[in-house]
């Protein structure tokens, strides 16, 4: 994907990377549910109190994979906004469209449906964690994003975020409609 795409509002890339295709390696799949992070006035943003060690790469360029850890658990964000603005798009679930196998072997006994419904889930099933923090993802080179078939806005919901104690009411949760991936419905 190109980097201009990922040099604006969190809340349109989220709602546009709907449909595009995460993939590393044998596995891909397509993005079903995201999570917008914005740069001001959103206490659930890890760059909300400034820049750390770890949110240096939010002040970077746009198209970057911020990865962090929550409990023993990596979650994929992408970095949203021109360099120097800290925002992000959490990717939340992707419905599997290659290496299948694969996932199931990472993630263990559980559903098909049930592999890639959640951020921590599809990074154990793309074998995504901290080693991935500041990679590329519009250089083609894993893990990496590449374009997919755009979703309908018909189909798209906005809702609040899942997870986050802070400004959990805000809409800036998009997943595509009746998706069965999806993590959770509003």
């Amino acid at each position: 994907m190109k980097r201009g795409f990922f040099c604006r509002d969190p809340r349109d890339v989220a709602r546009d990377l709907l449909g595009t295709i995460l993939v590393n390696g044998p596995v891909a799949g397509r993005i079903v549910e995201t999570e917008a992070y914005l740069a001001e006035g959103d206490p659930a943003a890890h760059a909300y109190r400034g820049r750390t060690k770890r949110t240096e790469v939010l002040f970077g360029p746009p198209g970057y994979a911020y990865v962090f850890r929550t409990r023993q658990h990596a979650c994929l964000n992408v970095v949203a906004q021109p360099a120097g603005v800290p925002g992000c798009v959490l990717i939340r679930a992707l419905a599997p469209v290659a290496g299948v196998d694969i996932m199931r072997e990472r993630r263990g006994d559980v559903a098909d449906s049930r592999l890639t419904d959640g951020p921590a889930k599809l990074c154990q099933a793309f074998d995504i964690d901290i080693r991935h923090y500041g990679v590329d993802l519009c250089d083609g080179v894993d893990p990496h994003l590449e374009e997919g078939p755009a979703c309908d806005a018909r189909d798209v919901v906005a809702g609040p975020r899942v997870g986050v104690g802070a400004a959990m009411t805000l809409p800036l949760r998009y997943y595509v409609a009746d998706d069965s991936f999806v993590s959770r419905r509003t």
